[in-house]
């Protein structure tokens, strides 16, 4: 009977203790880390203080992580000289909603930037040839990262990411022995003779960059259905809708990081959080 009733007194110590645990801890943490958890937070301590000292310990460490994510500024943005309209809501949510999803890889913006201050004085002489806004600088970032030799799992290849139909149009050799696609020049060139055709037909600078994602036909077919020639207002697939934001992250964070530096600050890891915590009291409890 003492020892029934040593042993109720003892998981009416815990339960308390691990109810505060589990509202903390990461779902990947399983049961045997909770075990450890439960025995070094309370067997080390009498069990009228367990469930404090462990309340207190892991409210301490994880305060801070639940402070409020910073907000996005919100700077004067344009496109080749057409301006960002964040007075639309839905805009206003679609370039929030690049921003987040690129905030966890800011720590690779170092790598990129220097990819970009060998990659830039080559295509920009080549923009400059055929009268391309230097936006589109940034089309090649938002397509393959500046890796030579990206491959999408559609077929389409190199920093322009260029079809095989549409690079062999545009006077490119593509095989299986060469693949000019990979050739920096002669892919710019190749590119940019196709954004100036495209721009001829579409006189808009926002929905060349939107052609170029999702193909001259699939525009060309909005714009006889729509009355505007506004590519924020158009019904466009998923990825082409977001396209022009991520090409527009790229020059912001590029060319103006301080302005983005408090959104940008990455936030603390809860995992790495908790790891930091639980050693400490594996320490303390041996």
């Amino acid at each position: 009977m003492l020892k029934r009733i040593g042993f109720s007194l003892l998981v009416a110590a815990i339960r308390p203790a691990v109810a505060v645990a589990a509202k903390f801890i990461p779902v990947n943490v399983g049961p045997a880390s909770l075990l450890v958890l439960s025995k070094t937070s309370v067997v080390a301590k009498s069990d009228a203080t367990a469930s404090t000292h462990l309340q207190s310990n892991l409210t301490s460490v994880l305060k801070p992580l639940s402070s409020t994510e910073p907000e996005l500024p919100l700077l004067d943005v344009n496109f080749c000289g057409e301006c960002l309209p964040l007075d639309q809501a839905d805009v206003v949510d679609r370039w929030k909603h690049v921003f987040s999803l690129f905030r966890p890889h800011v720590r690779d913006l170092g790598s990129l930037r220097e990819r970009a201050d060998s990659f830039f004085p080559i295509i920009d002489p080549i923009l400059e040839k055929y009268d391309i806004p230097d936006d589109f600088r940034y089309v090649p970032l938002a397509e393959s990262g500046l890796k030579a030799r990206a491959i999408s799992r559609a077929g389409a290849a190199g920093y322009w990411q260029l079809m095989p139909g549409t690079a062999r149009a545009l006077g490119l050799k593509v095989s299986g022995r060469v693949d000019e696609r990979f050739n920096v020049h002669k892919a710019t060139e190749a590119a940019c003779r196709y954004l100036r055709e495209l721009y001829n037909q579409l006189g808009s600078w926002s929905l060349v960059a939107a052609a170029y994602n999702a193909g001259p036909g699939f525009v060309k077919n909005q714009l006889k259905r729509y009355a505007h020639r506004d590519y924020y207002k158009m019904s466009l697939p998923r990825e082409t809708r977001y396209y022009l934001y991520r090409v527009l992250l790229y020059k912001e964070v590029m060319s103006r990081p301080d302005d983005y530096s408090s959104f940008l600050t990455p936030a603390p890891d809860l995992r790495t959080a908790y790891t930091a915590w639980k050693r400490t009291e594996l320490r303390q409890a041996a």
